[in-house]
């Protein structure tokens, strides 16, 4: 059911899934938290007409940052784990944080955790040291 949900969501373009799986995203999340987004290429938001990530965060009602933007407009989807994790290196650039903050990454689905892994060790590697990661579903 997961899985149709964010299919259509996704790929169909129906926004009203966005709350059903922000209410799922709250259900695990426990604490204090700024939400990252998992940044998006343009191409996709272009496509759907809107950052479907960044609509699921803005749902849950918690506080959001863009802390990270798109470098490079790589698809993940179809890559072998090597070019993904190879694509994910460069995938991302830091816009800005604040190292007193406890942040969330964000996104819809762990497939290798390539993407998810590059942006927290770019957030990482500029100190921010209260950062724990979330993805609603995980790819099987």
């Amino acid at each position: 059911m997961l899985r149709d949900l964010i299919e259509v969501y996704k790929y169909h373009s129906v926004r009203a899934a966005a709350s059903i799986l922000a209410e799922a995203l709250m259900n695990v999340v426990d604490g204090d938290y700024t939400l990252v987004p998992l940044p998006t290429i343009n191409r996709h938001i272009r496509e759907r007409g809107f950052d479907h990530i960044g609509l699921i965060c803005k749902k849950t009602g918690l506080p959001v940052e863009r802390a990270l933007v798109r470098n490079k407009n790589t698809v993940q989807v179809g890559a072998s784990l090597e070019q993904r994790r190879e694509q994910a290196k460069q995938a991302y650039l830091l816009n800005s944080v604040n190292l007193n903050k406890n942040y969330l990454l964000v996104d819809d689905v762990w497939t290798t955790g390539s993407s998810m892994m590059a942006a927290a060790n770019l957030m990482r590697e500029a100190g921010v040291k209260n950062l724990a990661i979330c993805a609603i579903a995980r790819s099987i």
